[in-house]
């Protein structure tokens, strides 16, 4: 790999403990690329939440009544004023998509898995612990509506840090597999290494100790599947030697959950992200892998047995970009026709990829299809007529949950847009609904979330969701005119938002005011983004690692605008406008004393490392002055925002 898993890491915790905004630990399901934070770096605070209380009741010394899949009916357990739970998945009116569970959530950060254990919707993640640490987290539902918390003080889940990233019904009961170090501290003096969960009822917990032996020491279990020979545990190592690595796949196995053997170890480079596995004994791991030339290209391996694995299909074009991208596979499902495995070109473009035996993989076009600005494909699950997929996943930013369904992976049909956040797992039950792991936006931070609802026959799919909304324009090529973006539906925002992604090309702004595409749309759309298009121009560049911004143009000549002062983030409302992904605010202070004022953009692209949105001014408070504007904003996250665009002052309170 390009970058070693080790070096990331500690690279990341140089990061987190310079900031301290930032969520601590992502999940390494993208290790070629620098680890990204959860959220935009606009301030995000660590949720590191006060316990709170699960306001349930539990009866008898285990909530299932032994190992997940058993007929036994478990204790009743009640929330005040609260009926006892629905016996089984779905609950009734779960005829629509629908968020659950979000008070218990709320203080949890994230969710990285979810699976079906008998009656049980079992799902894992993480919150902040002490020292910066993270817990790992258990919740479990048998309707899919009410949600309970388990051993949120076990210390097999809250000793060190703990990230759990995948989880399966067997063994004993259950088996969880992720990555933790026993360090009382943030970040881990040691390293993580792949570490292994299990329980009888997911009441109490066990953790396998450090091996160094058996599970390397450093890296991560990232997926698990059961087979008939054992349960299956995939993931990536890393040796520790004077501070550098190099990645390489892994393979564990067990017969019963408890005793753990590694199999197989990979070419150095390589590192697997997801398994499946069907009936027959074919199972199939897909990731990731360094080419020749240092490019971080898709790779899938296939196995008749636990121990006996293979790479199919290096040298295919079906797992390389032809603009040089990087390309990574994070999740596969066997179903019926084959397997269907997702991911991402360079976190902007949804890769789907389609096999029959496991062996052969073809790479699906998705150009004309309706993924827009979902940029990765985080999860897939078969149903009995087709597949169900789910992005983006957390490399990708924010933007919509959304789910797709598939009568064959080849093509999609777009069927529920959730929210505004990422999707982790995507499960669809024997009941005949489907639920969906991760974490949406809301108060200024990261809470985990599920979704439930119908799975849809992928045969007959219903009205696609998102087909009255503007076509994305982070899917759309360089080289369109005004005209050709008016005619394709985009409104004036998300069309200035296209030319700001493109340099603005002068056909685009033949004036060169930095007012695109005024003659294709109505003078009314565009004052809406630029409100007077004739008032005087400004230029506000903020240095966000400094906390200053300066500002220049006419409207600073005609003392309209201060020309610096400080930046400070303020919090992160719900966009202004319907379409785009999120927005920001931040108080601008002028050093002068004139006052201050808050700047707030949506942003409609977002391409980890770059975001594009319209700016407006949202108040200026302290002076007798109603400040209004806006404009566009080009943003290099932790480095500068440049917003440009016209200002108006008039009278009255801001």
């Amino acid at each position: 790999m390009s970058t070693s898993l080790l070096e990331q890491l500690r690279r990341y915790g140089e990061d987190f403990e310079a900031a301290q905004t930032e969520i601590p630990l992502d999940r390494l399901k993208d290790p070629p690329v620098a680890i990204p934070t959860i959220s935009r770096r606009r301030g995000l605070a660590v949720a590191v939440a006060a316990a709170v209380a699960l306001l349930v009741l539990i009866g008898g010394a285990f909530l299932f009544g032994g190992p997940f899949g058993g007929d036994e009916q478990p204790p009743v357990v009640t929330k005040p004023e609260q009926t006892p739970l629905p016996a089984f998945i779905p609950a009734p009116g779960l005829d629509s998509w629908q968020q659950v569970g979000t008070d218990l959530m709320y203080p949890v950060v994230g969710l990285f898995d979810m699976t079906q254990a008998g009656p049980w919707l079992v799902a894992v993640g993480f919150d902040p612990g002490g020292d910066m640490r993270q817990d790992g987290v258990i919740l479990a539902s048998r309707d899919g509506r009410y949600w309970i918390r388990f051993a949120e003080n076990d210390p097999a889940l809250t000793t060190g840090t703990v990230l759990i990233y995948g989880i399966v019904q067997g063994g004993p009961g259950l088996v969880a597999v992720g990555m933790s170090c026993e360090d009382a501290g943030f970040p881990c003096e040691t390293g993580p290494h792949p570490t292994v969960w299990t329980s009888v009822d997911a009441t109490s917990w066990t953790r396998t100790p450090h091996d160094p032996d058996l599970y390397g020491e450093l890296g991560s279990m990232e997926d698990i599947v059961a087979t008939d020979d054992g349960i299956v545990a995939v993931g990536v190592i890393e040796a520790q030697a004077a501070g550098e690595g190099t990645s390489t796949s892994a393979v564990w196995l067990s017969v019963d959950g408890l005793e753990w053997s590694r199999v197989w170890d990979g070419v150095p480079g390589t590192y697997l992200l997801g398994v499946a596995a069907r009936p027959d004994g074919v199972i199939v791991g897909v990731g990731g892998a360094t080419d020749q030339s240092g490019a971080t290209v898709g790779a899938a391996w296939v196995s008749t047995g636990p121990d006996q694995w293979e790479r199919v299909d290096q040298s295919s074009t079906a797992f390389t970009s032809p603009t040089g991208l990087d390309v990574v596979i994070l999740d596969v499902a066997a179903g019926p026709a084959g397997f269907t495995a997702v991911g991402s070109e360079g976190s902007s473009l949804v890769a789907v990829w389609r096999s029959v035996d496991g062996r052969s993989w073809t790479r699906v076009d998705t150009a004309d299809q309706p993924f827009g600005d979902t940029g990765t494909l985080a999860s897939i699950a078969a149903v009995d007529s087709g597949w169900i997929a789910g992005g983006p996943d957390f490399s990708s930013g924010f933007g919509p949950a959304t789910l797709w369904t598939s009568p064959d992976g080849l093509t999609w049909h777009r069927v529920s847009v959730l929210d505004s956040q990422y999707v982790s797992a995507v499960v669809a039950t024997d009941a005949g609904t489907a639920a969906v792991a991760g974490a949406r936006r809301a108060d200024n931070d990261n809470h985990a979330a599920v979704w439930v609802g119908p799975t849809f026959d992928p045969n007959v799919p219903p009205p696609d969701p998102g087909s009255d909304s503007p076509i994305a324009s982070a899917s759309l090529e360089a080289g369109l005119s005004c005209e050709e973006l008016a005619s394709a539906g985009l409104s004036y925002a998300r069309a200035v938002v296209y030319g700001m992604r493109h340099a603005l090309p002068a056909d685009l702004d033949p004036d060169a005011d930095g007012i695109p595409c005024e003659s294709a749309y109505p003078s009314a759309e565009v004052a809406e983004v630029f409100h007077d298009p004739e008032g005087p121009a400004v230029r506000i560049v903020s240095d966000l690692p400094n906390l200053r911004f300066t500002a220049t143009g006419p409207a600073v000549e005609a003392g309209l605008m201060c020309p610096a002062g400080t930046t400070e983030f303020t919090h992160e409302p719900k966009p202004t406008r319907m379409d785009a992904l999120f927005r920001w605010e931040d108080i601008y202070r002028c050093d002068d004393g004139s006052g201050s004022f808050t700047l707030g953009v949506d942003v409609f692209v977002d391409l980890g490392d770059r975001g594009y949105g319209i700016w407006d001014i949202a108040s200026r408070p302290g002076t007798n002055q109603s400040l209004t504007g806006g404009g566009w904003t080009d943003t290099a996250v932790d480095v500068s925002d440049v917003s440009v665009g016209r200002i108006v002052v008039g009278t009255g309170g801001g």
